[in-house]
């Protein structure tokens, strides 16, 4: 008998210590302070996101030292737009690393060419919505109460890529349903809708009481214009920009060839340092933006990566750098490689199939002496049909050229307008780009 109660008290203690050692959820609320301001609270502690989208950098593989990287570099909180299997991985790689979630649940888009590709119609298709409301309420019960959830990040770019008014409004009244029922499931994490600047604040506002604030995508130099289009809207409720980069093809013009050229790593620098430190600044000092997310924590090969990644392979990007100054304060250790010019002098005095390209610095990579540039080429074709054709980079054969800062390419062997990239890796591992095009077919 004495031995039974023993091992009962031993049994129940074993228990009691397991359910202590489990981090409680977390409790975050959007708390008013008069005058249309906020406060974002975790724990009723005062919260600012200082933020980055996330897609990774190998799985869930590498989940541990992506997010220990992201804190190092002053990063709190991760943005997701959907969950699936890797989730709890993600979350638990976060908690550990002190980094909060914001994280996607994922609405399908009303047109093909949108994100996935996919056709969805949110006024016919009431199994399609069914299935989806149910999925998504799936996901907010299996993670609701870990302890590295911030918030819900609901829809991405849905407004933005329905084909017209009536679709919008069926879209926000499912989005409504849903979220109307999460906030029963969970009422301890916010609900906050993401779109392509200002365009769902309208039906958010108007058919959608139970979310609690906007995410804004914005790029470029529109995040100067956030808050007045937020006021014009119709806006009531607090926001914070859900994904932020250097200009977006939509705002860039083509060039002769029709190659629609990136910003300078330059610019891409400079365009994170001032919406931060300027852009920002007075919202987010007068309690009304809640935070910012840097697109994109990746390290793929891609054209979305090469023009907005914190990483490139096993390199850092010039964002990287920024992310770091605007959380930390930390500045790069040495200036970074700055290209001045990057151009195609001839396809045709050599051999079929052959550029000469020239390269000029004004801040020439910080090489060991003697040690030549580590530089490549590569192109991407985004006259392409297919989403994931255009967002394909194919390296290109290269060598030194027969005069300095020239180099040897061969042409890639597509027709149509394409984008030529030289990548330039420097001896602090950082990689920055520059961007010329080509005509095709090329003239002989």
């Amino acid at each position: 008998m004495l031995r039974r109660f023993v091992l009962a008290f031993l049994s129940a203690s074993v228990v009691t210590a397991a359910v202590a050692a489990t981090p409680a959820p977390s409790r975050v609320a959007l708390a008013s302070t008069g005058d249309q301001r906020w406060e974002l609270r975790v724990n009723d502690a005062p919260y600012e996101i200082r933020g980055v989208t996330f897609t990774g950098t190998g799985g869930a593989a590498a989940y541990e030292r992506d997010c220990a990287e992201l804190a190092s570099i002053g990063v709190n909180t991760i943005r997701t737009w959907g969950t699936g299997k890797d989730t709890r991985a993600l979350l638990d790689a976060a908690h550990k690393h002190g980094l909060r979630v914001f994280l996607g649940l994922w609405f399908r888009h009303g047109q093909p060419g949108a994100e996935d590709d996919d056709r969805f119609d949110y006024l016919t298709d009431t199994a399609g919505i069914a299935a989806q409301h149910a999925a998504v309420l799936d996901a907010v019960r299996t993670h609701k109460d870990h302890p590295a959830l911030l918030a819900w990040g609901v829809g991405n770019e849905v407004f933005l890529n329905l084909p017209n008014a009536d679709a919008k409004l069926a879209y926000a009244r499912v989005l409504e349903a849903a979220c109307r029922e999460i906030k029963l499931l969970d009422p301890h994490h916010p609900l906050i809708a993401v779109d392509a600047f200002t365009l769902g604040v309208p039906w958010v506002e108007k058919h959608c009481p139970s979310i609690d604030a906007h995410g804004i995508n914005v790029y470029g130099p529109g995040i100067n214009g956030v808050a007045a289009a937020l006021a014009k809207a119709g806006s009531t409720r607090p926001w914070l920009v859900a994904e932020y980069g250097s200009r977006g093809d939509w705002d860039t013009r083509p060039d002769a060839n029709g190659v629609k050229l990136e910003s300078s790593d330059d610019e891409k620098y400079r365009v994170i340092t001032d919406a931060w430190n300027t852009a920002l600044r007075p919202h987010r000092e007068a309690g009304r933006c809640l935070g910012l997310f840097i697109f994109n924590y990746s390290n793929s090969f891609t054209y979305t990566n090469l023009k907005h990644g914190l990483l490139l392979n096993d390199s850092k990007r010039p964002a990287w750098h920024a992310v770091r100054e605007i959380y930390l304060g930390k500045k790069p250790a040495s200036p970074l490689t700055r290209i001045t010019r990057f151009e195609v002098l001839s396809h045709s005095d050599l051999p079929e199939k052959w550029l000469t390209v020239a390269i000029h610095f004004h801040t020439p990579p910080a090489n060991a002496a003697g040690q030549a540039p580590d530089i490549s080429f590569a192109y991407n074709f985004r006259a392409a049909s297919a989403r994931s054709q255009r967002d394909t980079v194919t390296l290109l054969e290269s060598r030194p050229g027969p005069t300095p800062h020239t180099w040897l390419v061969r042409a890639p062997g597509v027709d149509g307008p394409v984008k030529l990239y030289a990548l330039v890796r420097d001896s602090q591992n950082t990689v920055v780009t520059a961007t010329t095009s080509l005509p095709r077919p090329l003239s002989k």
